[in-house]
C-alpha cells in the first residue's frame, strides 16, 4: 500500500511539474479540463447518483458549462472574484453545522450537493487556467507547495503533538496542534520560495506570506467539506482512479477551495 502511495505521488508530481515547466498553456488547460470531468465523475457518487448515465450527464454539464464560461466570457477573473468567497463561505457553513449537529447530515438533497459540484469545480477549473496565464510556473507552483506543505506539516505536527480534537464528527484524526504545525511550515515554504517570484508585488513578502498562510489554513475546510459529503453516504474514497490515493478528488480536496483564494491573491498583489 506504501509502496503504491509513493509510486502514485511521484507520478503525480513528475506530470504536474511537467505540464508547469514543459507543456503549453494549451496542454495545461486540456489536463485540467480532464479533471475536471474525474472530479464530476467522483462528485456524482456524494450525490448518491451510481447509474452510469447519471455520471455521464453530471460530466456533460460540468464540461458545457466550462466551455461556455471559458469561450463565451470577456472577464474570467471577474467570475473567479465574486465566486470563491461565498463558496468559501459555503463550505465553512456546511463543515460547521455538521460538527455542530454531531455527524448528522446537512445536504440532504442530491440536486443540491450536484450544484455545489458543479459551482465548485467550474471555479477550480477556471482558477488553474487563470493562474497558468497569469503566473510564472515558479508562481504557480509556490502556491500549490503552501497547501501540500500544510497537509504535511499538519500531519506530523498532528503525530507528534495532536491532543485537541479539530471536527472530530467530520475527520476524527486532525487536531488543532496539526494545523499550526502545518501552518508554520506552509510561511516557511512561502517566504523561502517567494524568491523565486519574478514579478514585483505591491506588498511587502511577509504580508504576502502571511495572507498565503491564511489560505493555506482555510483550504483545510476543502478537506473537510469533502470528508461531510463522503460521510453522508458512507464513502470513505471519492473514487479509485489513483492507486493508494483513493479518487482525484481525494487529491485535490485542498486545492479546490484554495486555488480560486490564491487567484484573487495574486490578482490583487501584482503590479
Amino acid at each position: 500500500m506504501l509502496k503504491q502511495r509513493v509510486m502514485t505521488a511521484l507520478v503525480l508530481v513528475a506530470a504536474i511539474l511537467w505540464l508547469l515547466f514543459a507543456a503549453s498553456e494549451q496542454a495545461w488547460r486540456w489536463s485540467f479540463l480532464a479533471v475536471a470531468a474525474v472530479g464530476a465523475w467522483e462528485w456524482a457518487a456524494f450525490a448518491g447518483r451510481k447509474l452510469l448515465q447519471e455520471r455521464l450527464a453530471f460530466i456533460i454539464v460540468v464540461e458545457v458549462a466550462l466551455y461556455f464560461v471559458l469561450n463565451a466570457s470577456h472577464d474570467i477573473q471577474q467570475i473567479i472574484l465574486y465566486s470563491a468567497i461565498p463558496l468559501l463561505f459555503v463550505v465553512m457553513t456546511i463543515v460547521v453545522l455538521y460538527q455542530k449537529r454531531e455527524g448528522q447530515a446537512v445536504v440532504t438533497h442530491s440536486g443540491l450537493v450536484l450544484l455545489l459540484g458543479l459551482w465548485t469545480l467550474v471555479v477550480f477549473t477556471l482558477s488553474m487556467v487563470t493562474l497558468r496565464h497569469l503566473l510564472t510556473p515558479s508562481e504557480i507552483l509556490l502556491s500549490m507547495l503552501s497547501i501540500w506543505a500544510i497537509d504535511t506539516g499538519a500531519y506530523f505536527a498532528g503525530r507528534q503533538f495532536g491532543k485537541t480534537k479539530l471536527a472530530v464528527y467530520v475527520s476524527p484524526g486532525k487536531t488543532w496542534e496539526g494545523v499550526v504545525g502545518g501552518g508554520l511550515l506552509s510561511f516557511g515554504v512561502v517566504m523561502i520560495g517567494g524568491m523565486s517570484v519574478v514579478e514585483p508585488l505591491k506588498i511587502s513578502p511577509v504580508t504576502f506570506a502571511l495572507l498565503a498562510t491564511l489560505i493555506a489554513l482555510l483550504s483545510v475546510f476543502g478537506d473537510l467539506f469533502q470528508s461531510v459529503l463522503k460521510r453522508q453516504v458512507g464513502l470513505k474514497d471519492s473514487g479509485k482512479i489513483l492507486p493508494g490515493h483513493g479518487g482525484i478528488l481525494d487529491r485535490i480536496d485542498s486545492l479546490l477551495i484554495a486555488m480560486p483564494l490564491f487567484t484573487l491573491l495574486w490578482m490583487g498583489s501584482l503590479q
